[in-house]
């Protein structure tokens, strides 16, 4: 028995090593010697689709690097500044201030504070909770900090960030915490019988929702930054706080809610986000892209780095609080720190710029807690004891602002789901422009030119073989896995090319493909990056919906690239393919389900088929908006910003138009 099981065990981790999910044999990167050794080269393709998305990030972020470089006076940086606030907060002007109708639902009682329960609409209907802490010993008017929560299903009820909220407190600052959506009493899906989500923890909250709005051309960002704006709003609304010395700080999601917010509005004054600041490449060369506020809409295409954050800010005083073996890289936070450093010297303030680094990992530390004080007690000009002191907790519940806990079961209430629709705008495209759009849109740049078909083998299925090859080209960035089937001892003059959303493996088991044999056809297939072979089955994130990895989709669109895009761009590579081994045979295609939106993508300029034929045609991308809990699979093969312009249903009248016989079924 121990013999068998330790077979098992051993079996299972060298097929879980080669990183495909079919059989050696089947493979194209099996069998060249024989046996079962791996092509060595090839031996993590299957990162081609997150190698690709990074490969295109680095070289923008490069171009980046040199423009930033030539950036010496103040003058050059006041350019750089007005660019780059406009590729962060240009899109907040889709929203508009309306009336915040703020009321306080409670107050707390302690002996040196108390605690108002506020809640405001930073849009109509969508409801924003708080606590406002106010020192009983204060200055009047007082300095006020704004506490941005992380990640935590409590909000900023959650004691870690209750402690330094407290200790502000007791050292005279007002202080206003408040529930990011998606977090503590804001969940955008919530179930009533449970109180929980019904799409996950915090994270999968922001992800699910800002998939939605990447499809209408914006971020989740927005929203983000929009909420922080509004509790700016509120506490200009309170004869207490000096607007003249407003703080912001947060740890984690808290770090990028402080970040993003203090960039996109002046009346902050000091900003200190923690763990969180470090530079995108070392974040896609790490961890990753993380959930979706944390990636403002095409923003490392529009030239945008961490480390513009802070440039925008600058001279107004701003520190960086890291840890050494933080998950959010240090060495990019030290990076960062170097280039930020340019800009406040270049206006005259290099000491408004501070990082202090701890030991530790993604926590909060003592060092840490009392830089952070000693930070605002100077700039915000309210001296005092900077140490870290013991604090006593409230109760989560005592600090519900909602009768229920939750906005959504409290009030009849708006969601992001129902202001991404609000604030959606359609815009006309003509025919003649529509492919320039969706090469914009998609990021679509046919540049990979076939340097090599591999031929790798063949085997047998039923009646008919299967040659193996892979392609081969000049970006040398990974190699594309291709079958050929036909009928062994028949010649064949009709083509098709058979798209999978799964791969080419499993249209082996498709009874019509056994009839497109008998009756003469050759079929071609490939995986397309992301699936069958191309498919990276040790990629996670905090992204990842119902087993879809929408952090692809997030890092694809900071570099302004998109899954139909770069699948498409695959297409090309193969009907190159195609075209030279079996040159002058007209095409036809099969295409299955979601598969369908990287074909179209590609037809669009280059359309080789006479016929395409789409077996369960996906939905229309303007169901995935108008459904609350949309398929996130259909969502995953979406180009972000295409509904703007163009849907499914347009491409495949664009191209009948153009004489492609169009069948779904």
């Amino acid at each position: 028995m121990n013999r068998i099981f330790f077979f098992l065990v051993f079996s299972l981790c060298i097929f879980a090593q080669t990183g495909f999910s079919q059989e050696s044999a089947q493979s194209v990167f099996f069998g060249n010697q024989g046996g079962g050794q791996q092509w060595l080269t090839y031996q993590d393709n299957h990162r081609a689709l997150y190698r690709i998305i990074t490969n295109e990030a680095f070289s923008l972020l490069e171009e980046r690097a040199e423009k930033v470089s030539e950036l010496q006076s103040a003058e050059d940086w006041k350019t750089h500044q007005k660019k780059i606030k406009t590729a962060l907060c240009g899109s907040l002007e889709k929203f508009e201030k309306t009336p915040l109708n703020a009321q306080t639902t409670g107050i707390l009682e302690r002996e040196n504070c108390t605690v108002e329960k506020v809640l405001f609409e930073s849009h109509p209907g969508f409801y924003v909770t708080a606590g406002l802490f106010l020192p009983r010993k204060r200055q009047n008017p007082a300095p006020a900090v704004i506490y941005a929560c992380g990640h935590t299903e409590l909000g900023f009820r959650s004691e870690i960030y209750q402690h330094v909220i407290l200790n502000l407190v007791e050292k005279g600052f007002i202080v206003l915490a408040f529930d990011p959506l998606g977090q503590g009493e804001r969940l955008q899906y919530p179930d009533s019988e449970t109180g929980k989500s019904k799409v996950g923890g915090s994270t999968k909250e922001h992800s699910f929702a800002g998939v939605q709005t990447l499809l209408t051309g914006t971020s989740l960002t927005d929203y983000f930054i929009w909420d922080g704006i509004r509790v700016l709003d509120y506490l200009e609304t309170r004869p207490e706080v000096d607007m003249k010395r407003i703080g912001m700080t947060g740890r984690s999601g808290g770090g990028t809610q402080t970040a993003q917010i203090a960039a996109c509005d002046e009346r902050i004054y000091a900003a200190a986000p923690e763990c969180y600041i470090t530079s995108f490449k070392r974040l896609l060369q790490s961890i990753g892209p993380q959930d979706a506020e944390q990636n403002p809409y095409n923003a490392i295409a529009k030239g945008f780095d961490h480390a513009d954050y802070l440039h925008i800010r600058a001279p107004k005083p701003a520190l960086m609080i890291t840890t050494t073996h933080d998950f959010f890289s240090i060495q990019g936070a030290r990076e960062t720190f170097a280039e930020v450093q340019k800009s406040y010297a270049a206006f005259g303030k290099p000491d408004n710029i501070q990082m202090v680094e701890d030991f530790g990992v993604h926590e909060s530390t003592k060092n840490n807690r009392e830089s952070l004080y000693t930070f605002f007690q100077k700039h915000l000009e309210l001296p005092g004891d900077p140490t870290d002191r013991k604090t006593t907790p409230f109760s989560a519940e005592e600090l519900w602002v909602t009768p229920t806990g939750q906005v959504g079961t409290s009030f009849d209430c708006e969601t992001v789901f129902n202001l991404n629709r609000t604030y959606f705008q359609e815009k006309n495209v003509s025919e003649n422009e529509l492919p320039q759009k969706v090469a914009h849109i998609a990021g679509i740049d046919f540049k990979r030119k076939l340097t090599a078909a591999v031929y790798t083998g063949k085997f047998t299925k039923k009646d008919f073989g299967v040659e193996k090859y892979f392609l081969e080209n000049n970006w040398a960035d990974y190699a594309l896995p291709v079958y050929v089937i036909q009928n062994e001892s028949e010649s064949t003059e009709k083509l098709v090319v058979w798209f999978h959303p799964e791969g080419k493996q499993n249209i082996l088991e498709e009874p019509l493909l056994a009839e497109l044999i008998q009756t003469g056809y050759t079929v071609i297939s490939a995986d397309l990056p992301g699936n069958g072979e191309l498919f990276d089955p040790d990629f996670s994130g905090d992204g990842v919906i119902q087993g879809i990895p929408f952090n692809y989709t997030f890092g694809a669109n900071l570099a302004g690239k998109s899954i139909a895009g770069i699948q498409a761009e695959a297409i090309d590579l193969l009907m190159q393919f195609a075209k030279i081994k079996f040159p002058g045979k007209p095409a036809e295609a099969i295409v299955q389900e979601i598969a369908a939106s990287a074909v179209l993508h590609y037809a669009v300029f280059k359309n080789p088929f006479l016929k395409i034929t789409i077996r369960n045609f996906p939905e229309p991308v303007e169901e995935l908006v108008r459904k609350e809990y949309y398929d996130p699979a259909v969502a995953f093969t979406a180009a972000p910003g295409s509904l703007n312009y163009y849907d499914l249903p347009d491409l495949t009248e664009y191209l009948q138009n153009a004489g492609t016989e169009i069948i779904t079924r």
